[in-house]
Order: C-alpha cells, then structure tokens, then sequence
C-alpha cells in the first residue's frame, strides 16, 4: 500500500504526488489519501482559528473533489510521526508521497522527522518539488524557462474519471472534526471562505479583461485593492489551486483578447499581465529565499536590534488605538477581513518597526495570526524588509501620514473602518510623526552602518 499525504497542497489538479502515487499502483499497492490534524501545529503560535476553518473548508471541498472520482480523504487526529506509525503497523504501507513544502521551521522539523521515521521503518518517503523551488542542491530551471514550461505543459487533473481502483480499502474510523482541537482566537466574520470551489469562482471574477487590465492601478490603495486584487492568495498559500494552474489562466486570458483583435486592449491586457506574472516571481523568490536562509524567521541579522517590547506601544498597535487614522484603520480592516494589500501591510510594518521603535518579531507574529493568507516565507520576507531588518539594499520606510495622502485622499477608508475616527473618545497620536520618521530612519542607518564594520 502506499500513503498520499496532504498538507498544504489541498487540491487533485495539477498534484504531481497524487499521479505518481496513482500511476505506481501497479506495482507499490493502492494509495490511502490522508491529512493529518496535528495538536503540534494547531497550537503553533502562527496558527489561528481562522486559518484553521479555513482550512476544515478546503478538506470538505477536497472530500467532494476525491468522492467525485471513486475516491476518499481519510482524515487523523495526532502527530505525524504517530499517526503513520500506526497505519504502518496496520498496513504495512511501503511508499508515502507529498510535497516539498517551504514553510515555517515548525513544519520543517516536522517534515525532517517523518523523513527520519520513513528511513527506520523502511519506508521510501517521495516528496517532489513545486513551485520552481530548490531544495538543498535539486535542479531549478531559471524562471522564463519555468514560466514557458506551466504556460505549455498539460495539468494533469483526474476530474471526470473513475479511480475507485486505484484506492486502498478507507480504514475506521471517520474523524469527526469536533474531536480536533481548537486553534487559538476567534474567527474574523469577512474573511474568505477555503475550497476549490471558492477558488474557482474567485479567479473566474478576476481573470477578465477589465479586471486584468485595472489591476496594476488598484493594489496600492486598499480601499482599491479589496476588489482589484486577484484574491487568490490564500487559495495558493494552502495549495488549493497551484501557481501553474494561475500561470495558464492568465495565458488563456491573453489569448482570447489576442483573438479579439483590438489592438488597445491586447496592448494594456499583456502590460496587466506582465505586472501580474512579476508578482508571482516575486512570491517564487520569497519561497527560495526562505529555503535558502532557513532562519529567517528567527536569526537577527543585526546585533542592536531592540529587544525590549513597549507594551503600551505594541497594544495601541494591534488595537487599532495608535491615534494615526490610517494605521488604525487598517487594523481594524485587517480584524474583520483577516486581509490587507500588500503596501498597507508595509505600512502597518513600518510604522510599527521603525516609528514605535518595536521589534520586528512580535509584530511579525501578530500579523502572521491576522492574515488568512499567512505564507511564512512570503510573511518574513515582507516584514523583515518593510522592519528594515532584511538584506535588501534600500530602506523602505512608509510616512503613515503621506500614505493616507495617497492612497485615501477622500477619508472613505477611514471613515467606514475606523468609526469612531474624530469623536472624543479617539486618543491622540501616541508620537510625533516627524520626530519618530527621524529618529527610526536614524537607527536603521546606524543598523546597518555597524553591519558594515
């Protein structure tokens, strides 16, 4: 027998464990899809309540997705370790299949120490790569060779086949979920809801010419970016749709306004898509970074960084009560949506770093338990640059007043998520917003100045 395990790769196209498991039947034994809800990672200090239901949605999608074609996903309660040691001694499976994952060190201990119990138990553990991304000194094709392959090649997708063959007899019992443990906090009532349906229907909304064409002109602002966005972040960060699937989506969008034969339209749609595909490069350079520098989420990269954490400071911050509308009002945003655009999420990051002079790891935190679509390399990577704290040349500091100026001229944002905005009870600025710029620009400079030495 073999075991297909899932972590987050919550989907049946374009899953290259699935096919290869399915294909070697023949010859390792009939596959048993599983996930696994470990007490471990459900009490991890990044994971939240709402990353958790949403991800109890995907696995019911998933569910559907496996009875649609003859199959099942049977679900555990328990450490991995545990939970295939177990199945081992009840089956005997010789094979187990998954994916590279890059993700925080929590999951990466995890995943060495499968690793370690598949070598005693004399079981071949496969897990092949994704995304393009290297793993220790495995083969990576340069990103337009990558980009012209997931534009060409087939996705393998078993939707519309009978595969119940190919599946091992479900084991007893069926988890019920209200056996797994709750992660920490409450779910935010805006937030997105899992599954490849919801995905789906997500990316249909977006990948039109009016959308794509908009796009490059409506992340910067949120007020903007909540419907110009793709939205599809979460979806990729929990693998319910892969960054191949997206790739050729936006191909196939393309072609159809190339068959349209306006050439306006063909000239700002590919100009949309351009700017489109430089973002998931980025999100593919944040993946190989933290595989490149594993201890991105924990290693100061310089030695004055603050340690101490003004409470005062880091609660008006989460509270939305720091006396900056903006920065309020983005939190607020942040507390019903579980979302912010990518600039704002600077902006919450340098002002916390830089202006109340707080370290960038419990702000760090915070906001990985905020974001729905916490990616812990994408997530680091972001804050270590916006805190200053990163190996990236320039310094990006973000004046909360100029944003404001910018990106909500009007005081619509403002005044629809910070409601109390301009009544008695709203506090004063906690710092003088010149002054702080100064003094925090004035540290960075001296960080990396030492650096240098």
């Amino acid at each position: 027998m073999q075991v297909l395990w899932f972590k987050r790769d919550l989907r049946l196209s374009d899953h290259m464990p699935l096919f290869e498991a399915m294909r070697n039947a023949k010859h390792h034994g009939l596959v048993l899809p599983l996930y696994i809800h470990e007490p471990s990672q459900i009490a991890d200090v990044h994971t939240a309540r709402q990353h958790q239901l949403f991800v109890h949605e995907c696995l019911d999608d998933l569910q559907q997705q496996f009875a649609n074609v003859g199959g099942y996903l049977h679900e555990e309660l328990g450490e991995a370790v545990d939970v295939l040691a177990a199945l081992h001694a009840q089956f005997k499976f010789t094979h187990l299949w998954a994916h590279q994952e890059t993700t925080q060190f929590a999951q990466y201990q995890r995943d060495r120490a499968v690793a370690a119990w598949c070598k005693s138990a004399g079981v071949v553990f496969h897990e092949l790569p994704q995304n393009n991304v290297q793993r220790a000194r495995g083969d990576k094709a340069d990103f337009q060779t990558y980009l012209n392959r997931a534009a060409q090649q087939e996705i393998k997708n078993p939707a519309g086949r009978n595969l119940q063959a190919f599946f091992a007899p479900r084991p007893p019992p069926v988890l019920k979920r209200c056996n797994v443990p709750n992660a920490a906090g409450e779910d935010k009532p805006l937030r997105m809801k899992g599954g490849r349906t919801q995905a789906r229907a997500v990316a249909a909304k977006f990948f039109t010419p009016a959308k794509l064409k908009s796009y490059p002109f409506s992340i910067s602002s949120p007020l903007k970016a909540w419907n110009g966005c793709s939205r599809l972040s979460p979806y990729l960060a929990y693998g319910v749709v892969s960054d191949r699937e997206v790739l050729q989506k936006l191909n196939a969008l393309v072609n159809t306004v190339h068959g349209q034969g306006d050439s306006v339209l063909i000239s700002k749609v590919e100009d949309a898509a351009r700017f489109y595909v430089d973002r998931l490069i980025w999100r593919q350079g944040y993946l190989q970074q933290l595989e490149n520098h594993t201890g991105l989420e924990t290693d100061a990269f310089y030695g004055d960084e603050p340690a101490e954490v003004n409470q005062e400071f880091l609660n008006a911050w989460q509270h939305g009560r720091t006396g900056f509308a903006y920065i309020d009002a983005c939190q607020h945003f942040l507390q019903q949506t579980g979302w912010l655009n990518m600039r704002a999420r600077a902006t919450l990051v340098s002002f916390a770093c830089v202006q109340l002079g707080l370290p960038w790891q419990p702000v760090a935190l915070y906001l990985a338990q905020q974001f729905l679509d916490f990616e812990p390399a994408i997530h680091y990577g972001q804050v270590r640059i916006a805190s200053g704290t990163s190996h990236f040349s320039q310094m990006l500091v973000y004046d909360p007043l100029k944003q404001q100026a910018e990106q909500d001229p009007k005081g619509e944002f403002v005044k629809r998520w910070l409601p109390g905005y301009g009544t008695a009870g709203y506090p004063a600025p906690i710092i003088d917003n010149a002054e702080s710029l100064k003094q925090g620009k004035a540290r960075l400079h001296a960080m990396r100045q030492n650096r240098l030495l």
